[in-house]
């Protein structure tokens, strides 16, 4: 049987894919912190709140048409954080961009309270998005 954070963090994933809104806000605290690295942007720093998160979700399927795909690999989980292991891909620009990320989220009372991202190739995404 999955942990609690494993089933949390995998709904997160399916709920982006199918393009859920309302279900990844419940799965967020309304107060998470939200680290994207890279240089500053709209996509990037400490995003604070469900609704910046939200934005910057939405924002990043507008710029790819639509072609940014997260594939979920695996998740380790406990009480108090799980680590999701992504496969990613986009297109935008005529450029199409792979790659590969570990998620770590900080989970409390069944929400995602805090996430931090770290992409295989860091210079190559933010090139990407810039």
């Amino acid at each position: 049987m999955p942990h609690p954070s494993e089933t949390l963090i995998r709904g997160l994933y399916a709920a982006r894919a199918r393009g859920d809104l309302d279900a990844v806000r419940a799965i967020l605290a309304p107060d998470i912190v939200w680290h994207e690295p890279g240089p500053d942007s709209p996509y990037t720093g400490q995003l604070r709140g469900a609704d910046a998160v939200l934005g910057m979700h939405t924002q990043a399927m507008a710029l790819t048409g639509g072609t940014f795909r997260l594939e979920l690999h695996d998740v380790l989980a406990n009480d108090a954080h799980a680590v999701a292991l992504v496969n990613w891909s986009a297109e935008r620009g005529g450029r199409r961009l792979t790659g590969r990320e570990v998620a770590v989220y900080h989970v409390r009372v069944g929400r995602v309270t805090e996430a931090w991202f770290h992409p295989d190739d860091a210079a190559t995404v933010d090139a990407f998005w810039a």
